[in-house]
């Protein structure tokens, strides 16, 4: 009997001394950081909230939409096609940066691809940067190693099968009038490793659990057309030639925050 009382003693020592042990650590299921192990909470849960990019066509002050007319310096343009690649999209947060997306298309002709959408961790965030066009790694894939309506995939009609291959980054078409008498087609496609440029947009915005942050980006057009002569035309060639650099310095410049 008294073996027995000693056992019953050891046990409930033992029963509440595991009791007593509590494991901080996040108890919510449904946090980023939840541990399992955890049974007292220390308010250390992380959540996601969700980021919303959206792309807005301007000219100057006035919305612009596909097929309106912009004029500068004498010259008309009515816009007739404006799709171009963003890829490594990052966001960062003091000396941490997050990617959001691998690849983009910006289509200014499918509504459904000027919103973009990622889910995010919560906190402050101090910029916003991208990559126009594609870094080399995804500029040598083929649209044969995607479904045809990835971004990359051949619906998209912009690949290049030309030697070297390549995507084209930025895709600019419409009719072009210089003379107020007639309008003439007028193309700038941008392709190839050396025009890959960065965008880095800085400002602050906060993320927030169960909630969207939107942040629009504006493409002023016509500062796209900034100091750009007409009578050239852009040979589709490996190399960047200096129109095709000035038309791609010009596209960044175009990009900027809707504030």
């Amino acid at each position: 009997m008294i073996l027995g009382n000693k056992i019953s003693t050891i046990a409930l020592i033992s029963g509440l001394f595991l009791f007593s042990c509590k494991e901080p650590g996040c108890t919510d299921p449904e946090a980023l950081n939840y541990n399992l192990e955890a049974n007292k909470s220390d308010n250390s849960c992380e959540y996601n909230g969700e980021i919303e990019l959206n792309f807005i066509l301007k000219d100057n002050q006035s919305l612009f939409s596909i097929y309106d007319t912009t004029s500068f310096d004498d010259n008309n343009f009515r816009l007739e096609k404006l799709k171009f690649y963003i890829s490594d999209v990052y966001v960062t947060n003091g000396n941490d940066s997050t990617k959001l997306k691998d690849v983009h298309l910006v289509d200014f002709s499918n509504p459904e691809s000027l919103r973009l959408k990622v889910d995010i961790k919560e906190g402050q965030y101090s910029a916003l940067s991208f990559g126009i066009g594609l870094n080399e790694e995804l500029n040598n894939t083929n649209p044969s190693n995607y479904s045809v309506d990835h971004p990359l995939g051949l619906n998209q009609n912009t690949y290049w099968a030309m030697t070297p291959a390549s995507y084209i980054f930025i895709m600019l078409e419409g009719k072009l009038d210089t003379s107020s008498t007639n309008f003439y087609p007028t193309s700038y496609h941008l392709a190839h490793n050396d025009l890959f440029s960065f965008k880095n947009l800085n400002s602050s915005f906060s993320i927030e659990s169960s909630r969207t942050t939107q942040i629009d980006i504006k493409l002023n057009l016509p500062t796209a057309f900034y100091n750009v002569d007409f009578s050239q035309d852009l040979p589709h060639q490996s190399v960047a030639n200096p129109l095709a650099q000035q038309l791609m310095n010009n596209f960044l410049n175009a990009i900027e925050l809707d504030q």
